[in-house]
């Protein structure tokens, strides 16, 4: 497993995808208002929304983004999938262990963007799936 994220980074602080999308406000508003994050900076041009160390961009574009998904690390993946399901957005996957070792949960973005969020669970929990365990490293 890789070591969890950091307060003190030795160089990498954070990375942020940028997203374009043709409605700037519309996405930033969903993932605001479906996901729980912060926005607080943007305009019909350009938006970056942020929750705790995970900040995404957005630009405007003529066409949505494709061939494109986003993964977002959390503490608690099921008492996340609550609370986005609670805020009104509708989840592509419901939460369960997948056999490389991380719970997840999806969802879709106002743009079509599948938006994967996972924990890392113990080696009894992958057991428990059923699937044949994947091996990370080379």
């Amino acid at each position: 497993m890789p070591a969890m994220p950091t307060s003190d980074p030795k160089q990498f602080i954070q990375g942020a995808p940028v997203l374009h999308v043709p409605d700037v406000l519309a996405t930033a508003a969903f993932y605001r208002d479906m996901l729980g994050f912060t926005w607080d900076f943007g305009n019909k041009a350009y938006a970056v929304v942020w929750r705790d160390n995970s900040a995404i961009h957005f630009v405007k574009d003529e066409a949505s983004p494709h061939g494109v998904h986003l993964f977002q690390w959390v503490k608690d993946v099921d008492a996340y999938h609550q609370e986005v399901v609670d805020r009104g957005a509708e989840v592509a996957a419901a939460p369960a262990n997948q056999p490389y070792g991380i719970r997840v949960f999806s969802v879709r973005d106002n743009n079509d963007v599948a938006i994967v969020f996972g924990q890392d669970i113990e080696q009894g929990e992958i057991a428990a799936t059923g699937l044949e365990p994947v091996t990370r490293g080379l």
